[in-house]
């Protein structure tokens, strides 16, 4: 199976047996050195005799960092990066034996600090990866539940099973507190579902028989069985936690920054190391070895302190931990570029229906003309059958459209216009005046506020229903705090004028478009896309899918079930709260914000660890060690830490 979240459990799989084996190979190797410091040394067997010892169980813990460096110098032409740091670090501690045997040495022997250079930086690396797979596991956790079993009902047993192995038609039991673990069709039972896995907020709802579940919520009350429709890679579950695994794609600015950093940070770290080692001898003892020794030691502590690894490994680790915290509250960003972006965000463009209104229209007035009440409620019934926008699900509700489809010959949806369709034999028109107009349809204009749908049949006017919409709770609010935020807001609609303006007018929205064709919304965004500040475009149906698509920050509402606004968006948000996008850009501020902290952090104790390596005699090259792994680790607990940041 080759979906994102298989080859990302397959790729954690092969991380575990990496790290199994680099600690069996750390093992032998130290048990080597002891032999080596304990028994075969130097004062039993001779100087050689400790070297060959020492320098094997060096090779045994430390051939790979000299292979990556040489990979890195041949194939990226890279020849700084933190592998040759310590292999020049490693060579460095072994020649100071050449300055004589120092008796004031830890261990009384220089070898066995060499090797402790190349073992410490080993076992770093082991934890550094234990942490970051903890990190990206405590992440991935944090995105959604997935059940560990699923109760599967077969030849009327209840059988325990991985979810991963059910397939598609299977029947399975979810009982009260569990986890529902597949998405499926309620075949018995009901019960009250906990959303909030999904939508970042506490939410139940009732689910009855016949009703549709989704992998990853909770059942609260009640009893249910399920029929299984998609497979585990399928599920709802499974592709949130995908997309938040392939959000790594787009790197953020700071990342990028680090990667052009690091190239530049390490030759200067290697140049002040060796002008660290050779200016001073060469001014206040150039005959004297011990001054010689003391000064390669700077040298070489200052290459180890100066390993860059806390920042290339913090800084992504912070974007991909504020992803994680993103989708606790029901927010999916596609990448840490998106921060950047919402960061500097200067306008909001927003679509009307559906975003800043709830979408969920009543009709207020049927006006038929020259044909019966009935059929005029059937013919739009009909022709809004197969859409999925909010005005058709309000004229269609919850009848049966079985009896409607087995009449429709011929159907298409005009996005921006309306549907066109061949029913019971008549040809049908239904949607806005462009529709009308285009099919050179004459009509009589409404004089009403509100949305209007018109109806032709065989090219004569057949009267018109007038639908009301209403203000999302939400809307408001957030208009308000983006204001607050420097943040200015346009809405772009297909609505009429008067429909518009009422809205624009109490939300306090500073432009308003209407009566705009998907095109023509597209052009008015393009001309707001100056690239001084960034432009975020919200919108939850198919017409606002191009604009989604152009914008700095495409942000797509309602997104479970929108396969179209997860392709398109860069942003999705899984409910239909507005309100989410003044959160989004509270956590980006949080994560620009850690990850500062995780460069000047760390670059701040470095240089004060450097400062001592200098100052202080004999400075362990083994301390040294311990605090490039240490700030590391340090600067990734920072990183995951972001997880439990509250937004206010």
């Amino acid at each position: 199976m080759s979906t994102p979240v298989r080859k990302r459990e397959n790729s954690m799989s092969e991380e575990k047996k990496e790290i199994l084996i680099n600690s069996i190979r750390l093992a032998i190797a130290l048990i080597l050195a002891l032999l080596g410091l304990f028994y075969l040394n130097e004062t039993n067997f001779g100087v050689w005799v400790n070297f060959a010892v020492m320098a094997i169980a060096w090779l045994i813990v430390g051939y790979d960092i000299a292979y990556k460096a040489f990979q890195s110098l041949i194939k990226e032409k890279n020849p700084f990066d933190e592998n040759m740091l310590m292999l020049i670090a490693s060579i460095g501690a072994f020649c100071l034996r050449l300055f004589g045997k120092d008796e004031n040495e830890i261990f009384g022997n220089e070898f066995f600090e060499a090797f402790m250079v190349a073992f410490l930086f080993q076992l770093g690396d082991i934890f550094e990866d234990l942490a970051t797979d903890k990190s990206h596991e405590a992440i991935t956790n944090a995105v959604g539940l997935r059940a560990k079993r699923a109760s599967l009902l077969k030849d009327g047993k209840i059988i325990s099973v991985d979810p991963k192995n059910l397939s598609v038609g299977d029947e399975i039991l979810v009982k009260v507190g569990e986890i529902v673990p597949a998405d499926g069709v309620i075949l018995s039972g009901n019960g009250d579902i906990d959303m909030s896995s999904l939508t970042g907020e506490f939410n139940l709802v009732t689910k009855k028989e016949g009703g549709f579940v989704n992998s990853g919520t909770i059942l609260k009350s009640g009893s249910l069985q399920v029929r299984v429709n998609k497979s585990y890679e399928d599920s709802t579950v499974s592709r949130i936690i995908a997309l938040v695994e392939e959000s790594n794609g787009a790197k953020s600015k700071a990342d990028k920054f680090i990667t052009k950093f690091a190239k530049i940070y390490t030759p200067i770290v290697v140049m002040i190391a060796l002008l660290m080692a050779i200016i001073p001898p060469l001014c206040i003892g150039m005959d004297n070895l011990e001054t010689w020794k003391e000064w390669i030691r700077i040298g070489v502590s200052i290459l180890v302190i100066s390993c860059p690894c806390a920042v290339v490994v913090s800084v992504p680790l912070a974007y991909f931990a504020g992803i994680g915290l993103a989708s606790k509250y029901g927010i999916i960003v596609k990448g840490g570029s998106y921060f950047d972006e919402l960061n500097r965000l200067g306008m909001l463009v927003t679509d009307k229906t559906g975003t800043l209104t709830y979408g969920k229209f009543i009709v207020e007035e049927y006006h038929p003309v020259g044909i019966p009440l009935e059929k005029f409620q059937e013919y739009m019934i009909a022709a809004e059958s197969r859409s999925n926008h909010p005005i058709a699900k309000a004229i269609v509700g919850e009848r049966n459209l079985a009896p409607y489809s087995e009449k429709i010959s011929e159907y298409t949806e005009k996005a921006g216009y309306g549907e066109i369709l061949t029913y019971d034999g008549h040809k049908l028109l239904a949607g806005n005046e462009k529709l009308l107009k285009e099919n050179n349809v004459s009509f009589a204009k409404a004089d009403a506020v509100g949305t209007i749908v018109y109806l032709a049949m065989d090219g004569k006017y057949r009267g018109y229903l007038l639908l009301n919409d209403e203000i999302k709770e939400n809307s408001f609010k957030t208009i308000q705090a983006l204001h607050g935020m420097g943040v200015k807001s346009i809405m772009l609609t297909g609505d009429k004028k008067e429909n518009a303006s009422r809205v624009a007018s109490e939300l306090q929205i500073d432009e308003v478009h209407s009566e705009l064709l998907p095109e023509e919304k597209t052009a008015a965004l393009k001309e707001k896309l100056t690239g001084e500040k960034a432009v975020a475009y919200v919108g939850d149906g198919i017409n606002d899918a191009p604009s989604i698509a152009l914008a700095d920050v495409g942000i797509a509402m309602g997104g479970v079930g929108s396969d179209l606004a997860v392709e398109n968006a860069n942003i999705v948000i899984m409910n239909d709260d507005i309100s989410k996008i003044v959160t989004a850009k509270k956590i980006a501020k949080a994560t620009r914000n850690r990850a500062l902290f995780n460069v000047v952090a760390s670059l701040f104790i470095k240089l004060a660890i450097a400062v001592c390596s200098i100052l202080i005699p004999s400075f362990p090259l083994m301390i040294a060690v311990f605090a490039d792994t240490g700030v590391t680790l340090l600067m990734v607990a920072s990183s995951v830490s972001l997880l439990a940041y509250k937004v206010k």
